[in-house]
């Protein structure tokens, strides 16, 4: 009788750890999904903020042009653009109207000018990039399918969400 008693205090006491470790499991998979459900959310936050840091650069860069008496191409005066080249500062084509615009028009070409205007940050490894060369636009989608696209001609930015 003891023995039996004995066992079963073990076998209730493995249940016990059972049941433990799935309650543990079950709460950690709600965590884990309220998480996951919100890296989309988190995403378009970031090309909202790239939109508005968008903007201001690009009228910081057309105000330099009207200080430089409008040069085809110019230096950027900022330290991120400077790392691009090992301190050696790159040269960015301006437009007739006096916005960043460039030579050819590729995916590639479309990154390297989101990199020489907004720095190198590691948000751009998340974005995809698009170059339209017949609209002369450069588009940069999250991962939520919000958009942001650069018209090169104009100097428009135009941030389009499905919110």
């Amino acid at each position: 009788m003891e023995n039996q008693t004995r066992v079963d205090s073990e076998l209730m006491q493995a249940y016990g750890k059972i049941v433990a470790i799935v309650v543990l499991l079950l709460i950690l998979g709600v965590l884990g999904y309220g998480y996951f459900a919100k890296v989309d959310q988190v995403s378009s936050q970031g090309l909202r903020l790239e939109h508005s840091r968008l903007l201001n650069v690009l009228a910081m860069v057309r105000s330099q042009w009207l200080v430089q008496g409008r040069p085809a191409e110019m230096h950027l005066d900022w330290s991120t653009a400077m790392e691009l080249r090992g301190g050696e500062q790159p040269l960015i084509k301006m437009s007739d109207q006096g916005w960043p615009t460039l030579d050819k028009i590729t995916q590639e070409s479309c990154k390297t000018l989101w990199w020489q205007l907004l720095g190198g940050r590691d948000d751009l490894a998340k974005i995809v990039t698009q170059a339209d060369q017949v609209g002369e636009v450069c588009s940069y989608i999250a991962n939520n399918g919000d958009r942001l696209s650069y018209q090169l001609n104009s100097g428009r930015v135009i941030f389009l969400t499905d919110l």
